[in-house]
């Protein structure tokens, strides 16, 4: 059986004979780009760098960059990939957000590729939602704005949300299996903002793009840190198939197996912050094997991964191995 025929029969919750990989030397998984732009605005911030006017712009002394939207990035010591320092809505009232144009020749290189006959199961990756908002008026403005600008909101999360859309059509028909998507929503026990909130200003966006994928013939991984459960309910009535957490225990595991997984694929590490950081061979390895038992109970809901930078949160290769190798040991379902 192919990668991509297990990953979608782990989707679909059909008998699959293991539990999923997407590990770095060892995965069941192709990730390709969802799209190409045309005649964007020249960018000297393109790249990272030590740019004066910037820097007195965003208030911060670190290596700057803009992105195509006119938010300005900050980042010290050629470290990680930055984050927003300066949004480009300043105000609701005046505001540019230039969308870029679509090159609709990107579809003419996806077919190119044959994705239909690729033995993986191919993963293209969507823009972010209320990331997008966070990142043009900078996370406490865009919480306010939840609150008291609801209206702005709405129009906003429609204008990116459209965007999304038209890419998912845009590609259409190219082969592949899953449009991956993704918001972080949580602190370590809460959510940033109210189920409540969330079904008003968010839903709404989420919905319009998850229907646009399944009616492309796309699966749905969403992307989110934090601890989301009181969203749980909110994103599986909206569609998405596959959750990628990488603090499952935040939860713990026990919890979104018990209560999810007959629902949906959880697509997860060993918990990066609980378990991999703390070096301790025993516990590292008794987790994953846990994780293995705990999922191939509720019918095989995990797809096992590797967290991309493992440096950043201090984990070894040693200790990332170890739970691989439980795990690959204890796949069969």
């Amino acid at each position: 059986m192919t990668s991509k025929e297990i990953i979608k029969r782990l989707i679909s919750h059909d008998a699959p004979p293991r539990i999923g990989y997407d590990f770095n030397t060892l995965s069941d998984f192709k990730g390709i780009g969802s799209r190409a732009y045309i005649n964007l605005p020249d960018n000297p911030y393109n790249a990272w760098g030590n740019y004066p006017e910037l820097s007195r712009l965003a208030n911060f002394s670190g290596e700057t960059r803009m992105d195509t939207y006119g938010n300005i990035y900050g980042r010290f010591e050629g470290k990680t990939k930055g984050e927003c320092v300066r949004g480009t809505i300043q105000d609701w009232e005046d505001y540019k957000y230039n969308i870029p144009e679509i090159d609709k020749s990107f579809r003419d290189r996806l077919l190119s590729q044959n994705l239909a006959q690729c033995d993986k199961f191919v993963r293209a990756g969507g823009n972010f939602l209320f990331s997008a908002l966070r990142d043009a008026r900078l996370m406490p403005n865009a919480l306010m704005d939840t609150i008291a600008e609801e209206d702005a909101v709405l129009e906003f999360m429609d204008r990116v949300s459209d965007h999304e859309v038209e890419v998912i059509k845009s590609i259409a028909g190219c082969g592949i299996d899953g449009w991956m998507f993704g918001d972080d929503w949580g602190t370590q026990d809460r959510t940033f903002i109210s189920p409540e909130a969330f079904r008003k200003l968010f839903k709404p966006a989420y919905k319009k793009v998850i229907d646009a994928a399944h009616e492309a013939g796309m699966s749905v991984l969403f992307h989110s840190c934090g601890y989301n459960y009181g969203f749980m309910e909110d994103f599986i009535d909206v569609g998405i198939d596959v959750f990628q957490f990488d603090q499952p225990d935040a939860y713990p595991s026990e919890i979104l197996a018990e209560e999810f997984a007959h629902r949906a694929v959880f697509y997860s590490p060993v918990d990066i912050q609980k378990i991999l950081p703390t070096g301790d061979r025993e516990l590292i390895e008794r987790r994953a094997l846990e994780m293995c038992q705990l999922f191939k109970k509720a019918g095989g809901g995990w797809i096992a991964k590797d967290y991309p930078s493992y440096e950043d949160i201090g984990v070894r290769p040693e200790w990332a191995q170890w739970a691989r190798d439980i795990i690959i040991k204890n796949s069969d379902i």
